[in-house]
């Protein structure tokens, strides 16, 4: 089981290299930080808390956002613009990837619950969850009163259709893996349906809140859902230009009475970093999503605006190709490993924000985080005898496929190509652009960059580990990992997952299948007057409480 709340920055499942079947976050300057303690249930709120500790690293007073106000005094109303870094493709949810994609259908549509950015877990289309003794069946009520926007009630047959969506192979969403954990699917009445699971895991819920699995009509033509969308959310879709902007308008019988308190959001694309700047300086837009460090400073100066942040499980790295030379010698890649200068990436990719990483998802301040296995310090020395172990004693020249795809990325690829050198390892560096890089770069080409939103240990080892995973860019097979994948979802005690995910971490920093780089915290950059748009840990953006305090 996994959740990709949020994924790589584009991509297609469709332009995979192999087949699946042979396995596969208190102001200072004008910088906010976004805090608070999650209200966790006693089985799902597990690895949540894990993320809240997170946040909590880098936490100063709970917020609204732009430094603002609370529930008194808000003002509805309004419009609100937001950037858009990449295009978006589709918004039909089971085979969204981008984060164009993603933004969009969050505003339109409603999933059975959703992590909040506090991480705190919110009924939506469900109202209450509960587990069987084993974990391997999950019982959900339903909530009622519900109207799509095409005006058909919500019931459970609209779950049943939408899951059974995210579980076609002809389909073929990249979610597929992730959901393949159920196994049966019972209608109780209207607004009850049980899942019942392959295996046991208490962290099940959480999965119901990934972004494929919003809910849709079971009566919809789905031909229809690529260029529009019916959900149940906040806001409707009222102007669609792929690659331009996309205008959605208030949701006037949504079920969470009195919100959405905006009127409108647009989603404007404007791909440059320094043009995204200048226009939320100017007040021709009121949200940067997904902030690039390098501009923080500017936003930071400026008097009419902030930028919000929050620690996160986010994090910059490079996926190695296990499947073909040089890197399915493992000696390979363990001299890339100690030839890799992570504090030069970290200050040169993230503005020396954020923290080392350490050839796994899981970050230092995570309660799962095992400091008994970690990879060498940067030792070009190492990595030359490592070379010449593994037949290359003359150095080594490799490829690596990057751009401007996601933050920090570029800069990354120039630092790795910098600590290197040194090492005898030299890197070509090839400049793909966004739509291009994950199309037909990513998972195909053996050596590129990856960013990857913040995630639970489950989900981020499982949608980038496991084998027969469809983002297991590195086609990285290893039935031991995959059965202590599945052994720690089970795990009630503290004690023991911190075990096996210790096991997890030594074996990801032996075997060397991806490099984690750096991990880094989210920000946005925000209008001063704009309040409840905060950052997610996750990297979602949610705005059903948003408002704007202006006239």
């Amino acid at each position: 089981m996994a959740i990709s709340n949020h994924l790589p920055q584009g991509g297609t499942a469709s332009m995979l290299g192999y087949e699946r079947g042979e396995r596969m976050r208190e102001r200072t300057d004008r910088t906010i930080v976004i805090a608070g303690w999650p209200r966790l249930a006693a089985l799902v709120g597990l690895a949540l808390a894990a993320l809240a500790i997170m946040a909590l690293a880098a936490c100063g007073d709970d917020g609204d956002g732009g430094g603002g106000s609370g529930s008194d005094g808000i003002k509805t109303g309004g419009s609100l613009t937001v950037t858009l870094v990449s295009e978006n493709n589709t918004l039909d949810p089971p085979v969204t990837l981008g984060t164009a994609d993603t933004l969009i259908t969050q505003q339109m549509y409603d999933n059975l619950l959703m992590i909040q950015p506090d991480l705190s877990m919110k009924p939506e289309l469900a109202t209450s969850w509960e587990p069987n003794e084993e974990l391997s069946s999950w019982t959900f009520q339903l909530r009622e009163g519900v109207k799509f926007h095409n005006g058909k009630d919500f019931k459970a047959e609209d779950v049943v259709f939408s899951f059974n969506r995210l579980l076609d192979p002809v389909i073929d969403s990249p979610a597929r893996p992730t959901f393949e954990v159920i196994e049966h699917m019972e209608i109780i009445d209207d607004y009850t349906i049980r899942f019942d699971l392959i295996s046991p895991s208490a962290f099940f819920p959480e999965v119901l809140s990934i972004y494929q699995a919003r809910i849709t009509p079971s009566n919809i033509d789905v031909e229809t859902l690529t260029l529009g969308g019916v959900g149940t959310g906040p806001f409707i879709l009222e102007e669609y230009l792929p690659g331009q902007r996309t205008v959605l308008s208030k949701n006037p019988d949504y079920w969470d009475e009195g919100k959405p308190y905006l009127d409108e959001v647009v989603f404007q694309l404007i791909p440059d970093p320094s043009t995204r700047a200048e226009a939320l300086k100017s007040g021709d837009v009121d949200v940067i999503y997904q902030l690039e460090p390098p501009t923080a400073p500017s936003i930071e100066a400026h008097p009419d605006t902030v930028v919000l942040e929050t620690a996160s499980s986010s994090h910059i790295g490079l996926d190695l190709g296990n499947w073909e030379a040089p890197f399915d010698n493992k000696l390979v890649r363990q001299a890339l490993q100690a030839a890799t200068d992570r504090e030069a990436i970290r200050q040169a990719a993230l503005f020396g924000r954020g923290s080392i990483g350490y050839d796994h998802p899981i970050a230092p301040n995570d309660p799962m985080f095992s400091s008994e296995c970690l990879p060498p310090e940067y030792d070009p020395e190492l990595a030359k005898e490592l070379l010449a172990e593994a037949g290359y004693p003359d150095g080594l020249e490799v490829t690596l496929y990057t751009g401007n795809v996601g933050p920090g990325m570029l800069e990354q690829s120039v630092a790795l190509k910098e600590s290197a050198a040194p090492a005898g390892i030299t890197v070509n560096l090839v400049q793909r652009p966004e739509d291009q890089f994950w199309a037909n770069t990513w998972l195909i080409e053996n050596f590129t960059v990856v960013y990857w939103f913040g995630r639970t240990p489950d989900q981020a080892l499982s949608i980038q580990y496991m084998s027969d995973s469809t983002w297991n860019a590195p086609r990285y097979l290893n039935d031991e990992l995959d059965a202590l994948i599945v052994k720690a979802r089970g795990q009630v005690d503290d004690a023991e997952r911190a075990e096996t995910y210790k096991q997890i971490q030594c074996i990801l920093v032996e075997d060397v299948p991806r490099l984690v780089t750096a991990f880094q915290p989210v920000l946005y950059g925000e209008r001063d007057d704009v309040r409840n748009v905060n950052p997610h840990p996750l990297g979602w953006l949610i705005l059903n409480e948003a408002w704007l305090d202006r006239e």
